[in-house]
């Protein structure tokens, strides 16, 4: 899962470039996790994963795995810009992270080929639903940089993904524990952002909207994927890229899912992610084109070795998690933030 990115994006690039000369053409649908290790999903961690994952168990059972790509750097901001784009991050300059949180700049540049522009051109109808953390530029009302107290949150975006060839779009700029917590739809804020609130390992506080509730997030996201595929017109394809905040910190399944794992909140966190899957094929099949759809299932990189933690980041969590049989990063070395496999 986290060595296969670069084979996904051969196939996602093969349909998209292709498809407009196709005689079907099948819709896509992509969805990345955010710090979900190999080994947190049973069809690849086995008798060393103690958290039931069904749904992504039988995606990969009905279709294929890949096992042998790599991400181009273990951390969440260059694995979106290479996804994005098809690029390795130092072809455009970007080769840390260091955000972008919320109030960052575009980047890459929107000037750049991304996969919304691809499938676009292909002929397909594009959707984003989810975490961004790919950098928008924010209305302020001081005409100055976008920052903590200067954004006009009453005004809509100047870039997000409707510059990055989105026709839908409905996001979090950033991480869960990254401020702005506010949603933002087709680039307009969708809330009253007039609360300051911070639930993250890193103590980030910050503006949000004043109903923002983290744990509600997931579930946010699943029905407007869900709702995305509903409105597709049959016979006009479709991509639909579902980019989940999840098992990242601040650690916090839905109230639907606490104590359904044998491994506390990060494993309900966890069982939470793998519902993405179940939710999506329900959809397709609601809307009769779960036979023409190809679904790509993805994690931008390994574990983080603070996975599980709720308030406090330290490296003790996952520790914790391995002594009691289960390893997030399956039979590999070194978590996020590592060069190791």
């Amino acid at each position: 899962m986290t060595q296969y990115l670069k084979s996904l994006l051969a196939l996602v690039f093969l349909f998209a470039t292709f498809g407009a000369t196709a005689k079907a053409v099948p819709n896509v649908v992509f969805i990345l996790a955010d710090d979900l290790g190999i080994g947190d999903v049973n069809c690849y961690g086995g008798e060393r994963c103690l958290i039931e994952t069904p749904s992504i168990d039988a995606l990969a059972k009905g279709g294929l795995r890949f096992t042998d790509a790599h991400v181009n750097a273990s951390v969440c901001g260059p694995t979106r810009r290479a996804i994005m784009t098809g690029r390795y991050n130092w072809r455009f300059g970007a080769t840390v992270n260091n955000g972008p949180w919320g109030f960052c700049g575009p980047r890459p540049n929107t000037e750049k080929s991304t996969l919304g522009k691809l499938f676009k051109r292909a002929g397909y109808g594009t959707g984003y639903v989810g975490k961004w953390h790919l950098g928008t530029t924010m209305t302020t009302m001081d005409g100055r940089k976008q920052g903590l107290t200067n954004v006009d949150f009453t005004k809509p975006l100047i870039y997000g993904p409707v510059q990055f060839g989105f026709d839908h779009s409905f996001i979090l700029p950033g991480s869960l524990d990254m401020y702005p917590y506010a949603y933002a739809r087709n680039n307009i804020w969708q809330g009253e952002v007039t609360a300051q609130k911070g639930w993250s390992a890193f103590n980030r506080v910050g503006p949000a909207e004043k109903d923002f509730q983290d744990h509600e997030v997931l579930e946010t996201f699943y029905t407007e994927a869900e709702a995305f595929i509903e409105r597709q017109k049959k016979g006009n394809p479709f991509f639909l890229f579902l980019a989940l905040t999840a098992p990242h910190t601040p650690t916090s399944p839905g109230v639907n899912w606490r104590g359904r794992s044998k491994l506390g909140v990060y494993g309900d966190f966890v069982m939470e992610v793998d519902h993405s899957v179940e939710r999506v094929m329900k959809a397709l099949k609601a809307r009769g084109v779960d036979q023409d759809t190809l679904v790509l299932f993805s994690s931008d990189h390994g574990p983080a070795p603070y996975a599980g933690n709720i308030l406090k980041a330290t490296p003790a969590q996952i520790k914790k998690m391995e002594a009691m049989g289960h390893f997030p990063s399956g039979p590999h070395r070194g978590y996020k933030f590592s060069v190791y496999e």
